[in-house]
């Protein structure tokens, strides 16, 4: 991978406290956090290379919009999966929708009401505006939000790498087959080699 200053953009996918955590929502019902937790540090590390190279840093945020009245709207494709999202988790003003606290301050953070962090937010308009031609996907959940917004961007003609040991789901089999599937058609690749490529961006180098 060749990285050129003001092409590439990294985006980090629904790294939430709420998804992450310990005390968020989805350790409190059960699911298995610590699997997901594993590649904080290497997406933590890819996030201060990244801002130091000057590639700008995206982070979308899962969000649950509510009624006046305070009934979750929009929720059917994930209520399935995750019944207790109808009553809690991830409402604006929620500690838990907030970013882990292991990242760097995001250039950009855009609040996401659907599995791609296209749908409903202003990330295309930012990436053309930026001139940026390459996205670099982190995060979770690989067969959810990170597959569903690796494919809006291909359909936009973005180029797409997706860093495979930067993004995690609670099931390994779904996981790797969204990999294997995704490999057909853009860039997988360990973080290592995407810090090889950013290392001629270094400010020594400036």
């Amino acid at each position: 991978m060749t990285i050129t200053r003001g092409s590439t953009a990294l985006l980090l996918l629904d790294l939430q406290c709420d998804f992450l955590d310990p005390g968020g929502v989805y350790a409190r019902h059960g699911l298995p956090v610590e699997r997901l937790r594993g590649i904080i540090p290497v997406v933590e590390r890819v996030a201060h290379a990244s801002r130091a190279a000057h590639v700008p840093v995206f982070a979308s945020k899962f969000t649950i919009y509510t009624s006046p009245g305070g009934a979750p709207l929009g929720l059917d494709h994930i209520v399935k999966a995750r019944p207790f999202l109808l009553h809690e988790g991830f409402r604006l003003r929620d500690a838990g929708r907030e970013l882990i606290p292991e990242l760097p301050r995001p250039d950009y953070e855009l609040d996401k009401p659907r599995f791609s962090a296209f749908h409903g937010t202003p990330l295309e308009v930012l990436l053309r505006s930026l001139g940026i031609d390459t996205v670099v996907l982190t995060g979770i959940v690989t067969h959810g939000g990170v597959e569903a917004t690796a494919r809006d961007a291909m359909i936009r003609d973005f180029s797409v790498v997706i860093l495979e040991d930067c993004v995690a789901a609670f099931d390994e089999e779904l996981h790797l087959a969204s990999l294997r599937g995704l490999g057909m058609y853009l860039t997988v690749m360990d973080s290592a080699a995407y810090l090889r490529a950013l290392a001629p961006l270094s400010p020594h180098d400036s």
